[in-house]
């Protein structure tokens, strides 16, 4: 959404509530105008509420400050930035809130800019937008929104005088206090976006009139700074579309809960039939073999067939098939889809499917514990199951 609601307060809740409807897009006033007090935001929102809430509070309220680090900050040096200041305010440091502005470096030196303001203050300002139902996201002293030029600029909101005389040097006035102000700080030129009063004598540029509220609105985009950091950040809003597919959410990881008890009872099937099939061979080696002990099945299997003149290339494939089916086992949820033998190179080449490529590596990892070469060919997802080929080599 464009549009945006900014909303001037201010510093108590008896003053007047300048509003104003923003599109950013193309910088045009929607709507403006006046409540007399912070008591008539609930009726407001009720009009305007549906839109993201910039919040300009008095600067005034704010005390912008730079201070110089001795380094490049640190979590530690920013923790310490509320002692640094500590012995230049009169309030207690622990009332105040500091928010972090703009880093910068001049000649070497790191300066950190502070925005410090009451929490009390903060907590007001919060309280009379969010129990009036508007979902604040921006929150910043007003006067820090005036337009950079060479000179001062300023512009008069709702008895202040608001002036900005850099990019972090900006307060606000009561009209009553305007002149003594202008006479001590003596600068030497100032534009005015407001018409300038008669009997105040001091050098200054009028500026094109414009709604405050609008002029300030314009430099939204340029500036980055809020004063709602930490525990003032803004909650995130629950999805509204999360709330209505959660049960339908939970469903599926019901339905995902039963597919994994389903795959693991398979799983401990396959393991069953394999001690099956291994209890079979062996019986019927003892069966031709009567009276000789059994300690190894596969390697006097191998010795056998050498005695009987089949010579190293079949005892080299029981062997490498014997490994390979053990591991499989192991792994569990792979399935062998061809297999081939290349006896001049004695390597073992399958083509195989699995439920996941970490079937794959954990076969791989276990054959090489076993002592074989692995090669593994590239891998690649096929619905689901990923296909993959094996290349599979004794070390001997």
């Amino acid at each position: 959404m464009s549009e945006q609601l900014i909303i001037r307060l201010g510093s108590r809740a008896g003053d007047t509530v300048s509003w104003l409807v923003w599109q950013s897009h193309n910088n045009e006033i929607i709507a403006s105008g006046e409540i007399a007090n912070a008591d008539e935001l609930p009726e407001l929102a009720q009009r305007l509420g549906n839109r993201p809430v910039v919040a300009l509070v008095p600067a005034s309220d704010v005390v912008l400050k730079q201070v110089n680090l001795p380094t490049r900050p640190t979590r530690q040096i920013l923790q310490a930035l509320p002692y640094m200041l500590e012995d230049e305010q009169a309030e207690d440091i622990d009332q105040l809130w500091l928010a972090l502005g703009e880093l910068t470096q001049q000649e070497g030196q790191y300066q950190q800019q502070v925005a410090v303001v009451k929490r009390t203050r903060m907590d007001d300002w919060l309280s009379w937008l969010q129990q009036a139902g508007f979902k604040v996201v921006k929150m910043l002293p007003d006067a820090l929104l005036l337009p950079d030029s060479p000179q001062p600029a300023c512009i008069e909101l709702n008895g202040q005088w608001l002036i900005k005389q850099g990019p972090w040097q900006a307060s606000a006035v009561d009209s009553s206090w305007w002149p003594q102000y202008l006479a001590l700080a003596a600068l030497p030129n100032i534009a005015s976006y407001s018409p300038w009063p008669a009997d105040i004598m001091q050098s200054q540029q009028n500026m094109e009139p414009e709604l405050p509220l609008a002029l300030l609105a314009r430099q939204l985009q340029q500036v980055d700074f809020t004063l709602l950091q930490g525990p003032y950040a803004p909650k995130r809003q629950t999805n509204k579309y999360w709330q209505q597919w959660r049960s339908t959410a939970a469903l599926a990881a019901l339905c995902f809960g039963v597919y994994l008890l389903v795959q693991g009872f398979a799983i401990w099937q396959l393991d069953k039939q394999l001690t099956q099939v291994q209890q079979q061979s062996l019986a019927r080696y003892q069966q031709a073999f009567p009276g000789e002990t059994v300690v190894n099945l596969s390697r006097q299997v191998e010795q056998k067939l050498a005695m009987v003149g089949m010579g190293n290339e079949s005892a080299n494939f029981l062997t490498l098939l014997t490994a390979l089916q053990r591991q499989l086992a192991e792994v569990g949820d792979i399935n062998i889809d061809s297999l081939r033998f290349d006896a001049e190179r004695t390597e073992l080449r399958f083509s195989a499917n699995a439920g996941g490529f970490q079937n794959f590596e954990r076969l791989k990892t276990a054959l090489e514990s076993a002592g074989y070469l692995i090669e593994q060919g590239a891998l690649s997802n096929d619905g689901a199951r990923v296909q993959g080929t094996v290349v599979m080599r004794s070390r001997a």
